[in-house]
């Protein structure tokens, strides 16, 4: 091949991946963006938001005035898994709010899809974890770390009739994988290129037996069973417009 012939082969060749270079480049991209809020609420009336009463129980009412969640690895998953959204793989500490108002978790890119799935893990921290943590982030995991260490804290104080009412705290060591199915899904597309869940938890039977009777959170024989109300209490649905409630 003479010279000439040569230049020419490759200008052609360099034209040709200059051409293919553009296609890819005016693509658009596929990628949205999913946003996560948490609510608290109860259905219990007449005791304030934050309370859990029952007459002629060995524990006539409780009344909530903090709650801590322990979460990690939270995952939004397509049909199959084609896609997903790794949301937040550390750790993080999610403080209810009691009053019912509902607060902010965070952002996060997501490609375009249909979401049907979260899983995430209530999850007690080891050592080599948190010596892992940023110093200073490592002040809201302490009181998780302390003893058996913890995943989930509960402050309150416990009535009984005829009693001093009496300050507690509840510490569970659960340690759970969430698989909670989104119905209806978070659809993330070009006409919703942003979409919320929204983290929510009743307190209501926190506390309570499968019998509905007030449990006493100081008793070590019934923290199974509050560990385990406290788990499969959280539920997440699609909630767009933020206010705390399931979109139909």
């Amino acid at each position: 091949m003479n010279r000439v012939s040569l230049i020419s082969a490759l200008s052609t060749i360099l034209i040709v991946l200059l051409a293919i270079g553009c296609d890819n480049a005016t693509e658009p991209t596929k990628v949205g963006s999913i946003s996560m809020t948490s609510h608290h609420s109860t259905d219990i009336s007449g005791m304030g938001k934050t309370a859990i009463s029952q007459e002629g129980s060995t524990v006539d009412s409780i009344r909530l005035s903090r709650a801590r969640f322990l979460l990690r690895d939270i995952k939004f998953k397509t049909q199959g898994d084609a896609d997903s959204c790794n949301f937040r793989t550390s750790p993080f500490v999610l403080e209810l709010n009691l009053s019912g108002v509902v607060q902010e978790i965070g952002v996060q890119s997501a490609p375009f899809g249909s979401y049907r799935r979260i899983e995430f893990d209530v999850h007690r921290l080891d050592t080599a974890e948190y010596n892992a943590l940023p110093s200073s982030e490592r002040l809201q995991f302490l009181e998780f770390m302390a003893g058996d260490r913890f995943s989930i804290i509960i402050d309150g104080t416990m009535y009984r009739k005829g009693e001093v009412p009496r300050n507690f705290t509840f510490r569970s060591r659960v340690n759970a994988k969430q698989k909670i199915d989104l119905d209806p899904s978070l659809v993330v597309d070009s006409g919703s290129p942003v979409a919320n869940a929204t983290l929510s938890i009743n307190s209501v039977s926190w506390f309570r037996s499968a019998s509905g009777t007030l449990l006493d959170p100081t008793d070590p024989k019934v923290e199974n069973t509050i560990s385990n109300n406290l788990r499969s209490v959280i539920r997440v649905h699609r909630d767009n417009n933020k206010d705390g409630k399931r979109d139909g």
